[in-house]
C-alpha cells in the first residue's frame, strides 16, 4: 500500500467538512486551509474564492500557457454522518477495512478529488527527477535512453475545490459568472463525483436536475389537547400525510399538473444505449440494499426510470411529539422536505412554481403554509463526440483492460451544466465509486484498489491529453 498516496486523503477525511451544520464552519476553515496547503507544497498558486455559505479553494499550475488547460472539479464539504448508532467505525476516523476505506466522504467526494489531486502530484514528480537526470547526464556529457520521453509536456492544471456542493451548490452561478473568463478559462472540464460498477469502467454523459423544497403547514398557534380538540382542529400531520399522497398516483405517476410537459423524448438511439448499459432488478436491489423494487413508473425500464424519466421523493417529514412514552396531543405543525429529480429538457423555475400552485390548492386557505426553495441543480447530458473522449475510454482500457462504457447518472452535480453552459468545453465525468459504496448513508467506503488504479488512469489521461487536437 503506498502510503504516500494515501496519507494526505486519510489526513482530509479526519476534518468533518459537513457544510450544512453551523457547528462545522471551523471545520469547513480547516478543510480549506488542508487543501491550501497540499495544493501549494506542489508548486501551485492558490486562492480563495469566496462563496456564499462556504468558499472554495482553487489552484493553479501553468506549465505553458500555449499548453492544453485542464480545470478538475471537486467538493470538499459532505453530508451529516447521522445516524451515528448506524456506523461501525466512527465516520471521521477513517478505518481501513480490506480493500475499502470507511468515513464519511470517502467516496463523495474526498476519495475522488484526491484521486486527482495524487495524480498529478507524481507526474509533477517524475517531471522533476526526469530534470535532474538531464541535469546530470548533460554535466557529465553522457546519454541515457528514455529521458526525453519521461520528460514529456504535461498540461496546465486548474483545481477548484468548492465547499456547498452538499447544499446544493448556491454560488456556482456568480463564480462562473465572474471567473470563466480568467480563473477558470481551460479547454477541458473533468469531475470525478459519480461511480462505476465492479470491473467494469465508464465514463458519465447525463446527469439529472433537481428541486429541493420544504413545505410547512400550521393549523394553530400551538399544541392542542387531542380529547379537548380532537374533532374540531385540523391535525397538521394528517393534512400533510394528504398532500403527500396527492403528490403521486398508485402507478408512481407524478400529479403535479405539467410537471411532465417538456421531458425530453428519448431517441431510439438513447433507448438502445440505456438497455445495453442499464441493470437487471436483480442487481439494482443487491447494490441498493432494496428490499424490492418500487417508487416509480413499471411502464419504463429501470435504465429509464433512473436517468431519463423525473421523480418526485420525500426526503424527510416530522412533526408533533416524537419522544418517549405518549404525549397525547394535536401538533400545531408538520413539516416535509421533498426533491424533484429533472432531466433535459425541464425548467427548474416552472417546475417549482407548479409544485407551489398544487400545494396550495390540497390545502383550506386558513391553514398557514410555508413553500421554501432550498436547493436546485439543473439537468445536463453531454456530447460524446470529441476526440477527449476517445482519450479517455484509452486510459480507462489501458488500467482496467476492458473497453468502458457510457452511462447516465441519476443524480444531480450542481456546478457541472452551470461551468459547461459558461466554459463551453467538453465535460469529461469519470467516477470511481462502486456500488454499495453508502453515499450519504452510514459506513460510507471506498475502494482502496479503485483509488490506486484511478491514480494510474488519470496520469495516463493528463500525459497524453496534448494527443487531442483543439480548435
Amino acid at each position: 500500500m503506498n502510503h504516500k498516496l494515501l496519507d494526505p486523503l486519510i489526513d482530509l477525511l479526519k476534518i468533518p467538512s459537513i457544510s450544512t451544520q453551523k457547528e462545522h464552519k471551523k471545520d469547513m476553515e480547516k478543510a480549506r486551509k488542508y487543501l491550501v496547503d497540499l495544493f501549494k507544497s506542489m508548486g501551485f498558486k492558490t486562492k480563495i474564492l469566496k462563496g456564499k455559505k462556504h468558499d472554495a479553494v482553487f489552484a493553479r499550475l501553468i506549465t505553458k500557457p500555449s499548453y492544453p488547460t485542464i480545470l478538475i472539479y471537486g467538493h470538499y464539504d459532505v453530508q451529516p454522518p447521522d445516524p451515528l448508532n448506524e456506523w461501525k467505525s466512527p465516520p471521521f476516523q477513517p478505518t481501513i477495512k480490506g480493500d475499502d476505506i470507511y468515513a464519511r466522504g470517502s467516496a463523495d467526494n474526498k476519495g475522488q478529488h484526491m484521486i486527482h489531486i495524487m495524480a498529478v502530484r507524481k507526474l509533477l514528480e517524475n517531471l522533476n527527477h526526469s530534470r535532474s537526470v538531464i541535469q546530470s547526464t548533460n554535466k557529465n556529457k553522457d546519454h541515457t535512453p528514455g529521458v526525453n520521453k519521461a520528460t514529456k509536456l504535461l498540461p496546465n492544471f486548474k483545481f477548484i475545490i468548492e465547499g456547498e456542493e452538499e447544499i446544493g451548490s448556491p454560488s456556482i452561478d456568480s463564480l462562473a459568472a465572474k471567473y470563466s473568463e480568467n480563473l477558470l478559462k481551460c479547454n477541458y472540464l473533468m469531475v470525478s463525483d459519480t461511480g462505476m460498477r465492479i470491473g467494469q469502467p465508464s465514463i458519465d454523459i447525463g446527469l439529472r436536475g433537481l428541486v429541493y423544497t420544504e413545505i410547512s403547514l400550521q393549523t394553530a398557534k400551538h399544541d392542542l389537547h387531542s380529547g379537548e380538540c380532537g374533532g374540531i382542529a385540523e391535525n397538521p400531520a394528517i393534512l400533510l400525510a394528504k398532500v403527500i399522497n396527492q403528490m403521486k398516483d398508485d402507478k408512481g405517476h407524478v400529479l403535479i399538473p405539467g410537471f411532465y410537459k417538456e421531458v425530453r423524448k428519448l431517441t431510439k438511439k438513447e433507448l438502445q444505449e440505456i438497455k445495453k448499459v442499464e441493470k437487471s432488478k436483480e442487481e439494482e436491489i443487491k447494490d441498493a440494499e432494496l428490499f424490492g423494487i418500487g417508487g416509480g413508473e413499471a411502464k419504463y425500464t429501470l435504465g429509464q426510470r433512473k436517468w431519463a424519466q423525473p421523480t418526485l421523493d420525500v426526503n424527510g417529514i416530522w412533526g408533533g411529539y416524537q419522544g418517549e412514552g405518549s404525549k397525547t396531543i394535536i401538533p400545531a405543525k408538520a413539516s416535509a422536505k421533498i426533491s424533484m429529480r429533472l432531466v433535459p429538457d425541464q425548467d427548474n423555475d416552472k417546475i417549482y412554481s407548479a409544485f407551489e400552485k398544487y400545494v396550495k390548492t390540497l390545502i383550506p386557505k386558513w391553514v398557514k403554509l410555508e413553500v421554501i426553495r432550498h436547493a436546485d441543480c439543473l439537468p445536463y447530458l453531454a456530447p460524446t463526440n470529441h476526440p477527449v473522449f476517445d482519450l479517455m475510454k484509452a486510459s480507462l482500457r489501458k488500467v482496467y483492460g476492458k473497453d468502458p462504457i457510457f452511462k447516465r447518472v441519476s443524480g444531480s452535480i450542481g456546478f457541472v451544466p452551470i461551468m459547461a453552459k459558461e466554459l463551453k468545453v467538453p465535460v469529461i465525468m469519470v467516477g470511481f465509486a462502486l456500488p454499495g459504496a453508502k453515499i450519504h448513508g452510514p459506513n460510507e467506503h471506498f475502494s482502496l484498489s479503485n483509488y490506486f488504479k484511478g491514480i494510474e488512469v488519470m496520469e495516463d489521461f493528463y500525459l497524453s491529453l496534448d494527443k487531442v487536437k483543439r480548435n
